[in-house]
């Protein structure tokens, strides 16, 4: 037998390593294992209790934008194209089909800018929006335990948390919106989970979602924004469905050569996909709005208002004010004189105004008619915003001079309801009772708040989101 060359064992030890590599499990199918074996005890408890303020913050949301006139519009759609009552819609009396509460879920909870911030530095994700419909509709539909409940919320947020770092920056830089992206892997997570799907199933769930994901930032400050996380709750619900049905897709949807990262992302990076998984739970860096706006916004707003609170001056009193905001923040915050409330979620010279005049910002403040306030809009001409490298991009440096010439000075490097600067539980009870009480009213909000707080003991988790139904017709 004739003896192999160092040229010919070189290639066979790379034919052999490549084909190692071929029948390795790739990012998406560990994903999807991670997914598919997922039970609540596996979970650590400062996780789950994580979850489940995510749930009462998630439904403030959901409850703060349920009433709004582009959620009439999408339900008015919705009963046209698909009339229908199997599932409940969150703070509204009607019901409808399960793909369109899940859309009128995610989008009520997104529209007022009020929901979660997932924000490490690499991306920025509302985890909740896209997720929580999902858990909502087939929670109701099969009776499934307030603890697969909460799992399947995990899981969700966990896996869109781990794409959206992996896209990187890039992703949102060139016009990808991350929560209606990535949103679409996190709600076929959470409902592949629920469904109890193999990894194999869990994986072409994943796949028919991913080859859905969209959201262009084109459309911010219109009511589109919102569509985003609805369309990926929807879409993602009816990936998990399919995938239950026998429907395929691809295995590799995340990391594959034609897949998200490689088509959506200019610069991914795939180790975050998967390192610590199991481990290392994002959902304990996730963030909550104090205040229904831009969170790149609230920086500054804190500042203002600590100053206010410390030296107890009015706007009436204030010269001028300077926010000093990372050159980021500057961009996305940069609606100057903003004439409707979308755009004031994103004015930071209105949101400043705001914090200048109101004892406490809230929803009202970021509507038309909040936006168009005359005394605000006095308020916002004394403010001027500098792009700053220097300052974080959850801070701010903020000086207010008075028209006495005295000068007062205020650092936020961590906005309240940061991972930095952590709402309590307290905060998000307070904020999930000013918008629910209007819907439900002040004694049903109270006991629904309490069985959010006790969600894993649920036999029936349906019981829990019949119970969000409310409003007036």
């Amino acid at each position: 037998m004739t003896a192999e060359t160092p040229a010919a064992q070189e290639q066979a030890r790379e034919q052999a390593q490549a084909q190692a590599q071929a029948q390795a499990p790739g990012a998406t199918a560990e994903l999807a294992a991670f997914t598919a074996g997922l039970a609540l005890p596996a979970v650590p408890g400062a996780v789950v209790h994580e979850a489940k303020r995510a749930l009462v913050d998630w439904l403030a949301a959901a409850f703060a934008g349920a009433g709004e006139p582009p959620t009439d519009a999408l339900y008015r759609a919705s009963a046209r194209l698909a009339p229908g009552s199997t599932a409940t819609v969150v703070g509204r009396p009607e019901r409808a089909t399960a793909p369109y509460a899940a859309l009128l879920g995610g989008f009520a909870s997104h529209l007022q800018d009020y929901d979660d911030t997932f924000n490490p530095g690499d991306t920025t994700v509302h985890g909740s929006a896209p997720v929580w419909p999902v858990v909502f509709a087939l929670g109701e539909q099969y009776g499934v335990t307030g603890a697969a409940a909460l799992a399947a919320f995990v899981a969700g947020f966990e896996t869109e948390a781990r794409v959206g770092i992996a896209a990187g920056p890039g992703h949102y830089e060139v016009g990808w919106h991350v929560t209606g992206t990535t949103g679409h892997l996190g709600a076929a997570a959470s409902g592949a989970r629920l469904l109890g799907l193999a990894p194999e199933q869990t994986a072409y769930a994943l796949g028919c979602a991913g080859t859905q994901a969209a959201g262009l930032k084109e459309v911010y400050g219109t009511d589109c924004k919102a569509l985003h996380p609805g369309k990926a709750a929807m879409d993602g619900l009816l990936s998990a469905v399919l995938a239950d049905e026998g429907f395929t897709s691809a295995s590799t949807i995340v990391e594959g050569p034609r897949g998200f990262l490689a088509v959506m992302a200019p610069a991914p990076t795939t180790a975050p996909l998967t390192e610590g998984l199991g481990t290392r739970w994002h959902l304990l860096a996730n963030g909550y709005k104090a205040y229904p706006s831009g969170s790149l916004t609230h920086p500054t707003l804190d500042a203002v208002l600590a100053l206010r609170e410390r030296y107890g001056f009015t706007a009436d009193e204030v010269a001028s004010v300077e926010a000093r905001v990372h050159p980021y923040a500057a961009t996305v915050t940069g609606k100057v004189r903003p004439r409707t409330g979308l755009d004031a979620k994103f004015s930071l010279t209105h949101g400043a105004a705001v914090a200048l005049t109101a004892a406490r910002p809230g929803l009202g403040h970021f509507t038309d008619a909040g936006a168009l306030d005359p005394r605000t809009a006095a308020a916002a001409e004394l403010v001027r915003v500098v792009a700053d490298g220097s300052v974080g991009k959850r801070g701010a440096e903020v000086t207010v001079t008075l028209a006495s010439g005295k000068v007062l000075k205020e650092t936020v490097a961590h906005n309240k309801g940061t991972p930095g600067n952590p709402m309590t539980d307290a905060d998000i009870e307070a904020k999930f009772l000013d918008a629910a009480a209007p819907r439900l009213g002040a004694g049903p909000a109270r006991e629904l708040l309490a069985t959010c707080w006790a969600a894993e003991e649920l036999a029936d988790f349906g019981d829990l989101v019949r119970r969000t139904a409310g409003g007036t017709a």
